[in-house]
């Protein structure tokens, strides 16, 4: 194995943080990945995580690349895997977060590298990602002739490779509560409605499902999600909704409409949003008018 020279300055250095601010919404993390040769891209099941940011605090992994492009993670001042044939060091300076959105920098270097073929790889750069965003870092090929999988059959792995992904926490104990009607005024002035609960986390799609409306023998199917954000004092709520008229005799659709608005909402409070007149091809329900009614609280 040979060291790579030229490793970031101040890689490992501890950083001086004066009065540093935790944001508990997002977080980072580094994760490896693996590239089947006869498949997809799929996460190796290994990560490094921020855990809640605190800007200015740097977090340092240390990836080790064995075998059949499995991988081994620890932090300095860990060493590298004894057996290891690519090793990288990571670091990610969480720097401010608006509206979600993450910026960062991010300093890594291939460090080691036992191949023999592989040009030195690092980079300092800025980074911002929101939430489901991610950025690829490195790739390098796993040598499958010398190579076996942890039970002794042939590798099948072509290549593995680190990037750096932005989400919300999976364990967030926070819960959000939703009521949602589809309302459909009718010529005489009265209205008609469904309703359905909703329970989920902040941040995540809430996916909705009203049975379909029809008209003879057509079908209307109104279904999408919403994604609650709770900010200072209630709610900001996206409405995602599909209006899709249904294929006779088949499983499709045969038209479909799609509708994208965010509202501002105190807890408890009804707020309405109009879907838009249905486009030429709705047929029997061009003139039929629907909106959708939301009601939110934070549950915990």
């Amino acid at each position: 194995m040979r060291l790579m020279l030229g490793v970031l300055t101040g890689l490992l250095a501890a950083a001086r943080i004066a009065g540093a601010q935790t944001v508990p919404d997002v977080q980072l993390s580094v994760a490896a990945f693996h590239l089947d040769a006869n498949g997809a891209e799929k996460h190796s099941g290994g990560s490094r995580g921020t855990g809640p940011l605190i800007i200015g605090k740097p977090v340092i992994g240390v990836f080790s690349m064995f075998g059949c492009g499995y991988f081994s993670i620890t932090v300095p001042p860990h060493p590298f895997k004894e057996d290891a044939t690519a090793g990288w060091r990571v670091e990610i300076t969480p720097l401010k977060v608006v509206n979600h959105a993450v910026t960062f920098r991010l300093r890594w270097v291939r460090a080691l590298d036992n191949s023999q073929g592989l040009s030195p790889a690092s980079e300092d750069v800025e980074v911002t990602l929101r939430p489901g965003e991610s950025r690829p870092l490195d790739s390098v090929p796993v040598v499958q002739s010398s190579a076996t999988t942890s039970d002794g059959r042939p590798c099948g792995t072509k290549a593995m490779s680190l990037r750096v992904l932005a989400d919300f926490p999976e364990m967030d104990r926070r819960l959000v509560g939703v009521d949602v009607w589809l309302v459909e005024r009718l010529a005489n002035g009265k209205e008609e409605s469904q309703l359905q609960s909703l329970r989920g986390l902040p941040h995540r799609p809430l996916p909705f499902y009203f049975d379909g409306v029809t008209d003879g023998t057509k079908r209307l199917d109104i279904f999408g999600k919403l994604v609650a954000d709770p900010v200072q004092g209630g709610i900001e709520m996206t409405v995602e909704s599909v209006r899709a008229g249904a294929d006779p005799g088949q499983e499709g659709y045969q038209s479909a409409q799609w509708f994208r608005s965010t509202v501002q909402m105190k807890p408890n409070e009804i707020v309405e949003v109009k879907l838009p007149k249905p486009d030429e091809n709705t047929g029997a329900f061009a003139n039929r008018v629907f909106s959708i009614r939301i009601r939110a609280r934070q549950i915990r």
